[in-house]
């Protein structure tokens, strides 16, 4: 026999209890985890080689040699000395002196004892917690000092009338690569010694694989060899790019297999200045590409990072994550950017 549809209103459903309000009887259901989707790679203070510093000025001496001759002169400008002539004597170049300062990079974490001791999700200890995000934090703010800081003398100590000071900043890459850099040099570089900027367009262009390799070859003449490429999204779109759509000149072009296993977002090109990884670099300006050897660059270390923990003044617990640090560069001339170059792929703009 047919029935009518029966009334389910009186059957107690997860629905009557509740979850999450104040008269919720039902516990809640959460992932006992946290997760972090910011990213934290950090190529050059991670992959760079490390030396010791021994004061807040961080100098190198930097020397180059006299010209061997004009190559499109030729026999006119070859070297050679008449038997029997007395020796003559020319005065060497001098000796150039280039330094950096030390930078200080802090961080700090506060947790009240309270929270310390409730049941958290995901984690077994706040504090514990935040020193090691903290510590992440400091490492990306030192990636991003060594590639974009200009370099900044501290002239007063502490808090003065209650203004923190301007504080001692680094010369950072980038910066490093402008022709004589105030305050860096105490004698100027020349061309030869400077670091290599190529326009891409004027004002601005799509970065082009002839653009590319006159800017290597630039670098080439000073005597460098460029290793690697660090790019952001849109340059190395258009680089690859390149490989795409080559034809009759592809195998001047090639792409690393055994490298991109190594790291998966790193290709290599091919061309006639040899081979260069092009690494994609968050902390990289999209309008250019940053080219070096990194062989001649180093992360000075005149403190490493240290969690120190700091004296109590309530009911919690207080520390401090710091380090101070510097870039050093043993040859400007072994760095490069391409400028002006579009920010969006496909276009000029």
């Amino acid at each position: 026999m047919a029935t009518g549809p029966v009334d389910n209103h009186n059957i107690l459903s997860s629905w009557d209890i509740g979850q999450g309000s104040a008269t919720a009887g039902n516990y809640e259901d959460v992932l006992d985890m946290i997760t972090i989707m910011t990213p934290t790679e950090t190529p050059f203070l991670s992959g760079l080689a490390k030396t010791v510093v021994r004061g807040t000025t961080h100098e190198v001496m930097l020397d180059s040699l006299a010209s061997f001759g004009d190559v499109d002169v030729g026999d006119a400008d070859v070297e050679v000395v008449p038997e029997s002539y007395d020796a003559t004597f020319t005065v060497p170049s001098s000796r150039k002196r280039i330094k950096n300062y030390t930078h200080i990079l802090r961080k700090t974490v506060d947790v009240s004892d309270t929270q310390r001791a409730v049941n958290t999700i995901g984690i077994a200890d706040e504090y514990i917690y935040q020193i090691r995000k903290m510590m992440i934090e400091w490492a990306r703010d030192a990636e991003f000092a060594v590639i974009h800081s200009h370099m900044n003398a501290q002239a007063e100590v502490g808090n003065v009338g209650g203004t923190p000071a301007t504080g001692r900043k680094m010369e950072g890459i980038l910066n490093y690569i402008e022709p004589d850099p105030a305050g860096v040099t105490t004698n100027y570089l020349d061309a030869a010694e400077e670091g290599t900027i190529t326009e891409a367009g004027s004002p601005l262009a799509r970065l082009s694989e002839a653009v590319y390799n006159d800017h290597l070859q630039a670098m080439w003449d000073k005597g460098c060899l460029a290793k690697t490429a660090y790019v952001n999204t849109t340059q190395k779109r258009e680089i690859s790019g390149w490989v795409t759509n080559a034809t009759t000149s592809f195998s001047t072009r090639n792409l690393n297999a055994e490298n991109m296993r190594i790291v998966s977002n790193i290709d290599v090109y091919k061309g006639d200045f040899g081979e260069q990884a092009i690494v994609l670099h968050r902390y990289i300006p999209k309008r250019e590409v940053l080219t070096m050897d990194e062989d001649y660059s180093r992360i000075g270390v005149l403190r490493p990072v240290m969690v120190v923990e700091l004296a109590r003044m309530g009911n919690s617990t207080r520390s401090m994550i710091e380090g101070e640090i510097t870039y050093e560069c043993l040859a400007p001339s072994s760095l490069g950017k391409i400028v002006w170059c579009s920010a969006h792929y496909g276009r000029t703009d």
